[in-house]
């Protein structure tokens, strides 16, 4: 197991240093292959493609820090401060990436961005307030929401400092809560 943990990391290294000079649409798995020193096999044993590969390099270099079962709506703004790091330190490689392949990051950070949200709603609504039907809307919302930040950050060169960032996505959380928490005593107290 270990073993095959170190052959996709020496395969991301390869990726993520290959995206440094050259376009990712021009990067085949050859390529990879060749700058990894391994074979197409050795490749395809661990990635169905190259898309899977960077899938993979997603996780492995920024999107970690969001699947946490600690992850909660007082630690979020920390896991995301992280992976804005990360993301930043690799910023040629997310943009070289994202410009040649967007619809990968972005359905990847939405879907995981989904659920977290969908998770923070269930910690808020204790009272069970909300439909399951309306946690999966808002949690979609917020989640392509903060996927166009995020593109639109990168695509900018990322250079706003990731903490900006992350407080913001803080604070728009947290004034969410406020509000709902408010909504929620107003319609208590009419009833």
């Amino acid at each position: 197991m270990a073993e095959g943990k170190a052959t996709k990391e020496i395969l991301v290294k390869a990726l993520v240093a290959l995206c440094q000079t050259k376009n990712y649409d021009k990067i085949t798995v050859q390529d990879i292959s060749q700058s990894a020193g391994l074979n197409r096999q050795t490749f395809y044993y661990h990635f169905k493609d190259k898309n899977d590969l960077l899938r993979y390099a997603y996780y492995q270099r920024g999107m970690q820090y969001l699947i946490s079962s600690e992850l909660s709506l007082e630690n979020w703004e920390e896991a995301v401060l992280k992976m804005l790091k990360q993301m930043q330190e690799c910023h040629q490689f997310y943009l070289n990436t994202v410009t040649a392949e967007s619809e990968v990051l972005t359905k990847d950070f939405t879907d995981l961005a989904k659920s977290l949200f969908v998770r923070l709603f269930d910690d808020v609504d204790q009272e069970g307030e909300l439909s399951l039907t309306d946690k999966e809307f808002y949690a979609r919302f917020l989640a392509y929401g903060c996927g166009g930040i995020l593109t639109d950050w990168l695509l900018a060169g990322a250079e706003q400092p990731p903490i900006t960032i992350a407080a913001q996505l803080f604070r728009f959380a947290k004034d969410i809560e406020f509000f709902a928490y408010r909504l929620y005593e107003k319609d208590w107290h009419e009833s």
